[in-house]
């Protein structure tokens, strides 16, 4: 099927700068030693494709270039180590597996597949803990901003449980129904246009124009601001919401680069905001945004801890 639809021969292996990288991950079931496949040194083929896909429980190890492979699950995934090598402005994560779970697993299918879901994320949320920390770095002047490093923007997009759950479960990630696919891609397509209105939204915030900020907010929007912020409250209708912006959000209030951005039910920012009377001591909070389309139906500032 892979090779009817690719022509693996007419890839082979992409000169520097001549297409986007692609990289590929898996883990030699012999050696343990884990690969990521690079277009710009290895050629791609089908078993390469077929390799980062063999799922011990579902497929056979899958063997060439010397090698004996297996899912790259347990080891890196994805392959975001080797991706910074591209010194990328940003990273976007589409994650499958969630990482927060509404229920105790109790059945042995139920178990075995949490068991798998915090594996991968284990890895993942290691590499990305190792990019926030070197963003903090450098944003804290602890490491040359023209040296080794450079600050790497991470966004992670999850699927929206809220707004999907009565689809998903164990068995539903073997489930090939035509209908079941086009409403996981529908779902994509809602989450795709709420993520790129969220972009869209904090570049307006970051440039702080309350004009540009507020013109994202439906008529009948809701803003509510709790402690740490200002002006504690709720304020409802874009009357009230410009006020707050104009004197606070699009004033004072900053997005934390240095942290993850993450989408899932809403989406989220780290946000920093004065306190006291020195302007230089800052309090971190969560900026909650819940999109209609491409507006902002509501908008929550408080404490917490990005997902």
């Amino acid at each position: 099927m892979l090779q009817r639809r690719v022509d693996f021969e007419k890839v082979g292996v992409q000169p520097e700068r001549a297409q986007p990288v692609l990289l590929v991950g898996a883990v030699d079931v012999l050696s343990g030693e884990f690969r990521a496949f690079h277009s710009r040194h290895d050629r791609i083929s089908a078993e390469t494709i077929l390799a980062s896909a063999a799922i011990p429980t579902l497929f056979r190890s899958v063997r060439f270039d010397g090698g004996t492979y297996w899912d790259g699950l347990f080891s890196q995934n994805p392959p975001i180590r080797e991706l910074t090598d591209e010194r990328p402005d940003e990273i976007w994560v589409i994650q499958i597996n969630p990482k927060e779970t509404e229920h105790e697993p109790r059945t042995v299918a139920e178990m075995a597949d949490r068991r798998n879901e915090l594996a991968g994320n284990l890895s993942l949320y290691q590499e990305l803990g190792f990019i926030e920390k070197i963003d903090r770095m450098l944003d804290e002047g602890h490491l040359p901003p023209d040296g080794k490093y450079k600050q790497i923007v991470v966004r992670v997009l999850e699927l929206s449980r809220s707004r999907f759950s009565r689809f998903l479960g164990t068995a539903s990630k073997l489930n090939r129904d035509p209908r079941f696919i086009r409403e996981l891609i529908s779902h994509g397509e809602v989450r795709a246009e709420e993520f790129l209105a969220a972009l869209a939204f904090e570049d307006a915030w970051r440039s702080r124009d309350p004009d540009a900020v507020i013109g994202f907010f439906a008529e009948d929007a809701t803003l509510v601001s709790s402690a740490p912020f200002p002006a504690g409250g709720r304020h409802a209708g874009r009357t009230q919401i410009r006020s707050f912006v104009t004197e606070h959000l699009a004033r004072e209030v900053r997005v934390d680069l240095t942290r993850k951005q993450v989408a899932h039910d809403g989406v989220a920012w780290t946000v920093m905001t004065p306190t006291g009377d020195e302007p230089a001591t800052r309090a971190q909070g969560i900026a909650e945004a819940v999109f209609r389309g491409k507006e902002i139906e509501s908008l929550r500032l408080g404490a917490g801890s990005s997902r």
